[in-house]
């Protein structure tokens, strides 16, 4: 293996381990994640991603299921207005004293949301074609 490649894959483990970290710290529940928590950009990232998938060629099942889960979840980094507008449309649902003024915003907010479903359904397609095993 040459230095070069040597290097590729220890960057591609860096910022594989800083988006985890990320991943670690977000609430599951939410469904749109606002960009900008990214520490790399998201090519950056699925790159990384495509690249130690295909290294380790299947080997470890766990770790190859993993990352595919981490690809898929990329998805469900959108541009920050659009963060927020889940994050409004998920209050004004569960609220108390839900106000039907707010039915628009509701709406966008599924909107973006099975734009994000449609997405991560591409994405397990995508990812697919760098587990070698």
């Amino acid at each position: 293996m040459n230095s070069e490649y040597e290097q590729q894959l220890k960057d591609a483990e860096q910022i594989v381990n800083a988006y985890g970290k990320i991943l670690a710290q977000l609430d599951a529940g939410n469904y749109g994640h606002p960009v900008s928590l990214l520490p790399y950009p998201r090519d950056e990232i699925k790159s990384a991603i495509q690249l130690l998938l295909w290294e380790l060629e299947g080997e470890d099942k766990d770790i190859c299921n993993s990352l595919a889960q981490s690809y898929v979840y990329l998805a469900q980094f959108i541009p920050d207005d659009e963060a927020e507008i889940i994050a409004e449309g998920q209050r004004f649902m569960t609220s108390s004293n839900f106000d039907d003024g707010h039915i628009e915003e509701a709406d966008e907010a599924a909107r973006i949301i099975n734009r994000i479903k449609l997405e991560m359904e591409e994405m397990i397609l995508d990812v697919r074609k760098f587990m070698r095993a």
